[in-house]
């Protein structure tokens, strides 16, 4: 479906949105990317030259909005801590902020891929680590099953 930057698609989108992602606990993972991506963009801009509007502009795709709202915040592939998935969000804007500046053009999704999965793994082998699972002790000798 396309609808470019409607203005009318736009405000759902973000309305919707921001309702979804507080009710799933996720809003601080929308608000840190947000606002790391918005910082990025005028980093992006002193580099490039380009106007800062310009590299904002994206946030105002239904690409972007999509991301921000519904692949970013996906709970079960976020990690298990809110400190830890806002320090993933700044991660993903991040490396997301150095493949747009090699005009790689699906930056966002290629970021969350490279970022998320290693991420994940990181958080469930900390988990078992600080709580491995303790056997249950089976029946003991002459007990009946």
């Amino acid at each position: 479906m396309l609808w470019g930057s409607n203005l009318a698609a736009m405000t759902v989108i973000w309305v919707l949105g921001l309702i979804i992602v507080n009710r799933a606990k996720r809003l601080h993972v929308t608000v840190t990317y947000v606002i790391s991506f918005t910082i990025l963009a005028y980093v992006r801009c002193l580099i490039t030259g380009d106007a800062f509007l310009a590299e904002l502009s994206p946030l105002t795709g239904p690409m972007y909005q999509l991301f921000i709202f519904f692949m970013i915040t996906d709970p079960p592939t976020s990690v298990s801590t809110k400190k830890g998935r806002i320090i993933v969000a700044i991660l993903v804007a991040i490396v997301e902020f150095i493949l747009r500046l090699n005009n790689l053009i699906y930056a966002p999704f290629f970021a969350l891929f490279l970022v998320g999965p290693l991420a994940k793994f990181l958080d469930l082998r900390r988990n078992a680590l600080q709580h491995p699972k303790q056997e249950k002790p089976g029946p003991g000798p002459g007990s009946i099953n």
